[in-house]
């Protein structure tokens, strides 16, 4: 033994320990702090889990339209009995597209009802007595005006027995004054009826019995009009009709021949029962379903049958 071992060994030979103290816990206690540690940590861990879920079904229904809320199964802790209670995910409305309401029906009343009687009782005086071949009433109408002067006129359907073609009689008739209310006013009329004036090709005829002439478009070989007149009366009114083989917005079939003379058609034009009724042309909407029919200062347009 070396000088130096033998003087540690006096030293802790002099040194006096005092007796342990008691114990502050027993291992038992060690072991029942530690299994309640491990209880309040899995409680903890559960309860984060189950707002994690509750969280993401809340997402769920709002980043997928159409679905509802989260199964409450899903929401809840399993087993636990102490979790939160379930959040219940707010519904979203569907997205299915649904078909707007139908709109109503539309009541389209056309204007000057009178006056377009008048005119087709007047064609199947004319053209037509036994009543076979003309519409049984007016269902269009056709016009314009300058100003206080209309033109008002209507398309009528012309069908021959055993064919299934439709022709067209469209006739006319203006207020006093027309002819004269604008520079392209009898232009304007008599092109409806395949004559513009003297310089297209329409002749001037006499009408039998009178010194008054009408005037006449015979036919067009661009298209299947067989004859109009037109007729200027002395107050400055206008009457036109229009003879062709071929209705073009009812049929796509003419007929062999719309059997209506060149002589019926001049007594047409020159009866003089024919005018505009002054009550519906003292209306402030007379053309009815087409206001805009009438321009402002003598513009006119025409109405599509």
């Amino acid at each position: 033994m070396t000088e130096h071992d033998e003087l540690l060994r006096t030293r802790l030979e002099r040194l006096g320990f005092a007796g342990e103290p008691p114990m502050a816990s027993t291992a038992t206690d060690d072991l029942e702090r530690g299994r309640r540690h491990l209880r309040r940590r899995r409680i903890a861990t559960l309860g984060g889990g189950a707002l994690g879920v509750a969280a993401a079904g809340v997402g769920v229904a709002l980043l997928l339209p159409g679905f509802g809320p989260a199964a409450q199964s899903d929401l809840n802790v399993a087993g636990s009995g102490d979790g939160p209670a379930a959040v219940e995910a707010p519904a979203v409305p569907s997205t299915t597209a649904t078909a707007p309401p139908e709109a109503p029906p539309v009541d389209h009343e056309l204007g000057f009802p009178v006056t377009r009687q008048l005119l087709l009782d007047t064609a199947v005086e004319h053209l037509d007595p036994a009543h076979e071949h003309l519409d049984a009433e007016s269902t269009g109408l056709t016009g314009g005006g300058f100003e206080d002067a209309f033109e008002v006129g209507t398309k009528l359907g012309w069908t021959v027995p055993g064919e299934d073609g439709l022709g067209l009689v469209q006739v006319a008739v203006t207020s006093p004054g027309y002819a004269t209310a604008d520079e392209y006013a009898r232009a304007q009329f008599g092109g409806s009826f395949g004559c513009s004036g003297p310089d297209d090709g329409c002749e001037e005829q006499p009408v039998p019995g009178t010194d008054e002439t009408v005037l006449v478009a015979g036919p067009n070989s661009e298209s299947t009009l067989q004859f109009g007149v037109v007729y200027e009366r002395a107050d400055g009114s206008m009457v036109g009709i229009g003879v062709s083989s071929l209705f073009g917005n009812n049929s796509v079939t003419p007929v062999s021949e719309v059997g209506i003379t060149l002589e019926q058609a001049i007594a047409f034009v020159t009866d003089p029962g024919l005018l505009v009724d002054p009550a519906e042309a003292a209306e402030d909407d007379p053309f009815g379903t087409w206001p805009e029919t009438v321009g402002p200062e003598g513009t006119s347009t025409t109405p599509v049958d």
